[in-house]
């Protein structure tokens, strides 16, 4: 006599998660439409509201990587009919709060760089790679549950090998998210020669089909030695009188007017109070100069430029393992490092007062610009 047929075997209905899986696709298409993803600076500011929900990104993306995470293991004790009878309904579920989580991951994300300052290769093919994977895990979900409710082994493998494909490119989206956080060599960084080389060799090429080519820097042609002049008498120049460019700004401290507001805006959103990567804050007089656990009391070194270490990171190539802002970050421009290089070589000082007539010409309205504000 021929045993029952399983009633696990039987098509399913799923009414109710059908409901949440359209709800959930048509939330993730209209927020898309509502907030396109931008991938240049925003041409005008978003609101508190867009903004206070966007700050929520970094922690909305842990759910969707610890559930489809968890899935990957889960699929494979379903491949077989008997795990799939098993697990089958828990792999379902925990596919659908792994796609809700992704669909805010997203949204909250392209909300967050409203704020400015995200751009670069990176960054474009994080937030790609990132809506691309979640719109493959929405349709993976869609096929799981016509699978389920058809009870077809084909479809549940065609799932499968979407599924699969899908949370790889999320991943991979997620790499060049760590890289706009921590650097473009934070994974490569210690990883065995073989793999690192391949990993380097992958991650440029795809960074190559996303950003245009950097234009080859001219050579800087060497100084010409000056010019032997006759040695003439000059007579003792005047003591010189308060000027109204000196008297506007000398109430006026170069580093707390000048260098800290570059800082502020290019800086302290890795390296303030709230967050001090490497240990570093340079929010105070006194954090700068203390350093972090990497440059310790060379972070500013008065009078040396070349042995300053925050100088350094910010006027290093970009493609440097050691260049700050990381690449996605809005990054200095050469008069904000040029300020600092001078600020450094006069002294390094908390108590320079700002006199616009010492600063040299080239930097001097920016210098201007900046004690405006």
């Amino acid at each position: 006599m021929s045993s029952p047929a399983h009633a696990s075997d039987e098509p399913k209905s799923f009414t109710a998660l059908w409901i949440a899986t359209v709800l959930l696709i048509v939330t993730f298409v209209l927020g898309l439409l509502i907030f396109p993803p931008l991938y240049e600076a925003p041409s005008e500011e978003a609101s508190s509201s867009v903004l206070f929900i966007g700050r929520f990104h970094p922690i909305l993306l842990h759910l969707p990587v610890g559930a489809l995470g968890l899935l990957c293991l889960m699929e494979m004790l379903c491949v077989t009919r008997r795990g799939e009878s098993k697990y089958g309904d828990a792999a379902l579920l925990t596919l659908f709060v792994g796609s809700s989580g992704a669909v805010l991951a997203v949204l909250a994300g392209i909300m967050l760089s409203r704020e400015g300052g995200y751009v670069g290769g990176n960054f474009t093919l994080h937030q790609s790679m990132g809506i691309l994977g979640t719109a493959g895990v929405l349709l993976a979900l869609v096929v799981r549950l016509l699978a389920m409710g058809r009870g077809s082994n084909e479809l549940l493998q065609a799932y499968r090998a979407l599924y699969f494909i899908s949370f790889g490119v999320m991943g991979l989206g997620a790499h060049f998210g760590g890289n706009m956080s921590h650097g473009s060599k934070f994974l490569t960084q210690h990883a065995p020669e073989p793999i690192k080389s391949q990993m380097i060799s992958m991650e440029k090429w795809m960074l190559d089909l996303v950003e245009e080519p950097k234009p080859e820097k001219a050579e800087e042609k060497a100084p010409e030695p000056p010019k032997a002049v006759e040695t003439v008498p000059t007579p003792t120049p005047p003591v010189p009188t308060p000027t109204t460019e000196t008297a506007a700004s000398d109430d006026k401290l170069v580093f707390q007017h000048i260098i800290l507001p570059i800082f502020e805006a290019k800086c302290n959103k890795c390296h303030g109070e709230e967050k001090q990567k490497g240990e570093l804050r340079l929010d105070t007089f006194e954090f700068t100069m203390a350093g972090g656990e990497n440059s310790g009391n060379k972070n500013i070194v008065p009078g040396k430029p070349a042995d300053s270490a925050t100088f350094l990171s910010i006027s290093s190539a970009e493609d440097d393992d050691e260049h700050m802002p990381p690449e996605g970050k809005e990054q200095l421009t050469m008069e904000e490092m040029a300020l600092i290089r001078w600020w450094i070589e006069q002294g390094a000082s908390n108590t320079q007062k700002v006199d616009l007539s010492v600063i040299p010409a080239d930097i001097k309205a920016a210098a201007e610009a900046i004690v405006k504000g």
